[in-house]
């Protein structure tokens, strides 16, 4: 087996144990979870994205501050 198999098959594990998880923790069944973990992943991705870039915003205005 190669080891772009493996890894790919590594994922899709991955994938189905998030999938599972997420079905368990909000108590949904398995297949709509399926459906809707994309969607999870992208609100969580964006959420973690807005925090980062303000975090950065307020960072940059503190120090641009204390150098004047």
């Amino acid at each position: 087996m190669s080891s772009r198999t493996r890894l790919a098959l590594l994922w899709l594990a991955l994938c189905f144990g998030f999938d599972a998880l997420l079905a368990q923790l909000l108590d949904w069944s398995f297949g709509r979870a399926v459906v809707l973990l994309p969607v999870v992943f992208v609100v969580a991705g964006s959420i973690g994205f807005l925090v980062v870039l303000w975090t950065r915003v307020a960072w940059e205005s503190v120090r641009t501050h204390r150098q004047r």
